[in-house]
């Protein structure tokens, strides 16, 4: 789980403490969780929408693009780790990568910041990156 900070006006908080007394809520952090999924859920279709246009955008330039020849495109969804050897394939055929992922992207911390920097051409997360505070930082201007 990522942990989110959030600050609410001292109002909001003591009617969350009321629900939270009462018993309709263990704690405070379940009553929000509980907001966010609702919220989330109302909005499904949207995100749906969201992702579909994504992936068509991301399909259409891997199509018929002269760049393609020097990218290797990773589209994904769920939970994935980048290893050392997506890496290396990609410095060994000369290309260059570009990720959309939504959910947890993982990048191995045996990857090497030689290895980010010659081959990410651009990265986008939708959720949560793991990835060692040297590899987030060479990222940072990729996204």
């Amino acid at each position: 789980m990522e942990k989110l900070t959030i600050n609410l006006p001292p109002v909001e908080l003591a009617r969350i403490d009321i629900l939270v007394e009462a018993g309709i809520y263990p704690n405070r952090t379940e009553l929000i969780r509980t907001a966010v999924r609702k919220t989330l859920d109302e909005n499904q279709d949207f995100i749906k929408e969201r992702i579909s246009q994504f992936r068509e955008e991301f399909d259409q330039k891997k199509e018929g693009n002269d760049s393609d020849k020097y990218s290797t495109k990773m589209f994904y969804m769920g939970v994935v780790n980048l290893g050392v050897k997506t890496f290396e394939k990609a410095m060994k055929d000369g290309k260059k990568i570009r990720v959309v992922a939504f959910g947890l992207l993982s990048i191995d911390n045996k990857v090497t910041i030689e290895q980010i920097e010659q081959t990410v051409e651009r990265i986008r997360v939708y959720g949560v990156l793991v990835a060692s505070p040297k590899i987030k930082k060479a990222l940072a201007g990729k996204r």
